[in-house]
């Protein structure tokens, strides 16, 4: 004797059919995701810039809340050796990080001597400049990737980047020209919770590289920085010693 009901029935047919339609549409949000990356990492150049071994940046940083400007030049050299040059009220500031050590030697900031930098300092040196593309191979760095969607926003691919370990960082990519338009991360700082926006643009070639010349940082919707490049190279002999630590003017 059969104890299932009509209405069961159509009830599971009903089950049946929401399961095939979600994962239609889960099979269907992989292969947008997969295409979606693909002509991404193809705008970006992103396999040319896998051969790019050294960088060197001239530029300007514009700290708004202080009307100060500092001019700066940085260079890096694979897998992770840096060197940023910048100019705090007429006095230089040097930060360096060898592969294994960072530093930081700035007399007008109360540092007369090189200084080890760890921890969150020496992270936020090493995040000025990549040589990768933050959406890259990011499987590989224990990192989850989704395609999302904010009607604010419909002109633009969204994609929601989630690092293992760490906060959601949304990407989004112009339409047109697959390249990155902007990223919005939520930081916790001074107990605050804070909506940090990174705006890129005035994207120009360097050997063929798309390169954002400006960059604008905004917390909670009031811009806090300005970066404007000047010069951009690649593949520069740089000399192993400008990542040492830094020599004061006494040396």
């Amino acid at each position: 004797m059969n104890m299932i009901s009509e209405s069961m029935r159509m009830k599971i047919r009903s089950l049946a059919v929401l399961s095939t339609l979600l994962a239609s549409w889960t099979g269907l949000c992989a292969q947008d995701l997969h295409q979606i990356l693909e002509e991404h990492y193809r705008a970006a150049e992103q396999e040319k810039m896998t051969r790019m071994e050294t960088m060197i940046i001239r530029g300007k940083s514009i700290f708004t809340s202080i009307n100060l400007e500092s001019p700066f030049t940085l260079y890096r050299a694979r897998p992770d050796r840096i060197r940023v040059e910048s100019n705090y009220q007429g006095s230089g500031v040097i930060q360096t990080y060898d592969g294994k050590k960072g530093w930081i030697y700035a007399p007008a900031m109360g540092i007369p001597e090189p200084r080890e930098v760890t921890g969150e300092e020496l992270e936020a040196l090493l995040n000025q400049a990549e040589f990768e593309d933050p959406l890259w191979k990011y499987e590989e760095k224990g990192h989850t990737l989704e395609l999302t969607g904010n009607p604010a926003r419909d002109a633009e691919y969204q994609l929601k980047l989630t690092p293992e370990g760490g906060n959601a960082i949304h990407f989004f990519l112009d339409r047109k020209t697959y390249l990155i338009n902007s990223y919005v991360s939520r930081q916790i700082m001074g107990g605050t919770e804070n909506e940090i926006e990174v705006v890129m643009d005035e994207y120009q070639n360097v050997k063929g590289i798309p390169v954002a010349h400006r960059t604008v940082t905004r917390m909670n919707g009031q811009v806090v920085t300005t970066v404007r490049l000047e010069d951009v190279d690649f593949n520069k002999k740089l000399d192993p010693s400008l990542f040492e630590k830094p020599a004061n003017a006494g040396e």
